[in-house]
């Protein structure tokens, strides 16, 4: 293609339908086998998958998915084999058990069930996670494949941007190493993108625009609620733009139908908000943690540049702000004037894209929003898109040398601001730029010598694999974020700690061995204790439990963490009396067994009834002498002059006790939290529900009370969140039903044609259902003659 060689802008109709752009000649003839590419995304992005798993075990083990969402995965999989779902409240896991205040989890969406499912049937955490993770990473490649062939970018471009992304430096090191729930979030985004488009433009039925926005919001990350929105907003505005007034309807009624979920979703985590942790602090704050500026972006295909970034550990230690290894060097040879010609119908594109940036580059927090790094894919998603339009332009053949000046200045101010930032890692950065040089100058011979864009094509997907490689090799795990190499052996972790019974709580304080990389001694402490939720798998019934939001009054009694670690001070107020006539906390919490480090024990005497099975000088071990007061419920201790008959547990979420007299009135409390949702009442008659000033459930009797108390849990919000939930469900019925009909009329409607060579069709706005009709066009026009 000669440098002056143009080609026509789309023509936009009036319903937002349009004319496919031209693309470069080698990738104008639409293959026959269109196949190809998407499979070539698939296989290729889970290959690629497995490089960090295969150089290192633990990169898909950091974080919050060791000790939060392996173990929870698999619990929550035996909950439902169980028989258990939707999960609302574990009462059993205290203040990390609260899963649908906790949100992230998402409770109601369907495909997190089957990810629950099979890692409770994995026998190894490591493995079934890594599958999950895999899995998603291939769905988000998928995605972004489609969306830039949504936006007319030709496959092989497409192609390369998709596979591309998963192994963005954010993504990679972070999503997809520590924070399951953002990368699902994440891969939602492509797809919620595609569809509302596809729905603005009468492409296709709006029902399948309103499942891929209600899955991002019933999967629980804020953040892919926040894509669902920007998304939204963005495209409405590109269909008031193109005056697609049909598909702004159809979105409207899209975004209506998905927003009556959000009650469902998120009243549960907003009326427990005042109990959390997260509920303290400014609504707006700047601290600087995971916060990048504007020109850690500028080494975004430098694949060793570590930005000066704070990070959950200390300092950034991975490229985090890294996207693409081909995405700079390739700006110099870049077609931009299709920008021009296309705005109106990329109107979306470019807003999305803005306003991501506009937010990673923010304060820290932004109301329930913090860290904006996390943000950081989102605006590279739109990066990939644009840069697949235009390099389906085909790159630039004239005025080679400027371009190439370019492209060297480019490859040698990355591999400055690599060396720049760590001067005593020049090897690194030697190693970093040499690559990004290699690999440049064989796409650009690809471009120059060959002159076919899809080799250039593959030769970026060729690269994306070698500079996984080097990454994973040079930087491992990602040392920013927290170390826990537990371990994934299911039947040996039940074996393990097989002799726990009954109710336990740990009391041990690991985070000197964590923060100071002391990675073996930690490593061996998991003979006997367990960090997070790791308890689940193991088989044991524990207290200590990894909670995102917390419980204030009871984690700040305990000197608990969020990962369930505590210090000397918690073990000593456990043995502290409840309250007037009440025995300790302990007792309280009907606690079976105790695990205590012998350091945080010193100086502490165990209350009656409390006997030391085993002592090293690593651990105690005590068991509560007898029997359990009320066995077989969570009733723990009554009031003077209250009398119960009997007390049980109906279900998890489900209490009953029979009180034979209360003259004078009481208290009953339970071995549990009380959190928003729990009622009570007395044969009908609702009782006051409170709590003590550990957080303990107290459910208050007036006098004269006798007959049977119900204690149940219901989420909070939950009437209202269904009425949502059905309004929307029928909104969106209602829009399949539209576009079932519509597409009924159309094909009634249809003249079939007499020839092969009849003029092409071309979409047309119908209206809300969302289906188009179509209308003669000049084949010339179409082909840009």
């Amino acid at each position: 293609m000669s440098e002056t060689t143009t080609t026509p802008e789309p023509t936009a109709t009036r319903g937002g339908g349009r004319r496919r752009a031209p693309v470069a000649p080698d990738e104008q003839a639409a293959p026959r086998n269109g196949w190809i590419w998407p499979v070539l995304v698939i296989v290729v992005t889970a290959v690629y998958t497995a490089i960090p798993y295969v150089i290192t075990g633990w990169f898909y083990q950091r974080g919050d998915t060791a000790a939060q969402f392996a173990p929870t995965w698999w619990h929550f999989g035996e909950m439902v084999r169980g028989g258990q779902w939707p999960l609302w409240l574990d009462p059993q896991s205290w203040a990390g058990g609260n899963y649908v205040a906790e949100a992230l989890f998402g409770t109601y969406n369907p495909l997190n069930v089957l990810v629950w499912l099979g890692v409770s049937f994995g026998p190894d955490l490591a493995v079934s996670t890594y599958a999950v993770k895999a899995v998603v990473m291939v769905l988000l490649a998928l995605g972004t494949y489609l969306l830039a062939r949504e936006y007319d970018g030709a496959p092989a471009p497409s192609a390369a941007v998709a596979i591309a992304l998963p192994f963005s430096g954010f993504t990679l090191f972070w999503d997809a190493g520590s924070w399951p729930s953002g990368l699902m979030a994440f891969a939602y985004a492509p797809w919620v993108w595609l569809t509302f488009r596809r729905a603005l433009r009468g492409a296709g039925s709006p029902f399948w625009a309103f499942v891929a926005g209600l899955l991002a919001v019933l999967n629980g990350n804020p953040y892919g609620t926040l894509a669902v929105i920007t998304i939204g907003a963005a495209l409405v505005i590109e269909g008031l733009v193109v005056r697609a007034w049909g598909g702004v309807v159809r979105l409207a009624l899209v975004g209506i139908a998905v927003a009556a979920f959000l009650p469902l979703v998120y009243l549960p985590l907003l009326e427990s908000s005042d109990l959390a942790v997260r509920a303290t602090g400014a609504l707006f704050e700047n601290s600087g943690k995971l916060r990048p500026t504007a020109g850690d972006l500028l080494a975004a295909s430098s694949p060793l540049h570590t930005p000066p970034i704070r990070a959950i550990t200390g300092p950034m230690m991975v490229p985090a702000t890294f996207l693409a290894w081909f995405v700079l060097p390739l700006l110099p040879w870049l077609r931009y004037d299709v920008l021009r010609r296309r705005a109106r119908e990329l109107t979306g594109l470019g807003l999305i894209t803005l306003v991501y940036l506009a937010m990673t580059l923010g304060p820290s927090k932004l109301w329930l929003f913090r860290w904006p790094l996390r943000v950081i894919e989102y605006f590279y998603l739109g990066v990939m898109v644009v840069l697949a339009v235009l390099i389906s332009q085909g790159l630039a053949r004239s005025t080679m040398r400027p371009r190439l000046v370019g492209t060297g200045l480019i490859v040698v101010a990355l591999g400055w601001l690599t060396w720049s930032q760590d001067p005593s890692a020049l090897r690194r950065a030697a190693l970093g730029t040499a690559v990004v040089a290699a690999l440049t100058v064989v796409a650009l011979a690809a471009h120059l010598v060959v002159r076919r864009t899809a080799l250039v094509s593959l030769v970026a997907i060729g690269g994306v694999g070698v500079v996984l490689a080097m990454q994973v090799g040079v930087f491992g795990e990602n040392a920013s974020s927290r170390v826990w190499h537990v371990p994934s052996d299911v039947a040996a972790l039940q074996k393990t700690f097989a002799d726990r019974e009954g109710r336990v709580m740990q009391f041990a304080d690991l985070k000197p061995l964590q923060n100071k990389g002391q990675v073996a001694k930690l490593e061996k402490q998991w003979d006997t204790f367990l960090p997070g939720s790791m308890y689940h798998p193991a088989g044991v019934e524990a207290v200590n439990n990894y909670t995102g939001m917390g419980f204030v009054p009871f984690t700040r009694t305990f000197c608990m963490e969020y990962d369930g670690l505590t210090q000397a001070c918690g073990y000593r107020n456990l043995w502290k009396v409840g309250g007037s006539g009440q025995p300790s906390l302990a007792d309280l919490m009907k606690l079976d067994t105790i695990v205590v480090q012998t350091r945080l024990a010193e100086g502490v005497t165990p209350a009656d009834g409390w006997t030391e099975e085993s002592r090293d000088q690593d651990a105690i071990v005590l068991r509560h002498e007898g029997e359990q007061p009320w066995a077989g419920s969570e009733l723990s201790w009554v009031s003077d002059g209250v009398e119960v008959a009997s007390a049980d547990s109906r279900t998890t979420l489900h209490e009953r006790v029979e009180v034979t007299s209360a003259d004078e009135g009481g208290e009953l409390v339970f071995s549990m939290l009380a959190w928003p949702g729990w009622s009570a009442d007395l044969d009908g008659k609702p009782l006051s529900v409170t709590r003590t000033d550990v957080g303990l459930l107290v459910v208050t009797l007036p006098a004269g009370a006798s007959g049977t108390v119900d204690l149940t849990y219901r989420p909070p919000g939950l009437a209202l969140g269904l009425l949502g939930a059905g309004v929307g469900t029928l909104i969106g019925l209602g829009l399949a039903l539209a576009s079932w009909r519509s597409s009924r009329r159309r094909k009634r409607d249809e003249r079939p044609w007499t020839t092969a060579q009849d003029k092409p069709l071309e979409p047309r706005d119908d209206g809300p259902g969302g289906v188009t009709s179509v209308s003669r066009t000049d084949p010339a026009q179409v082909n840009g003659q």
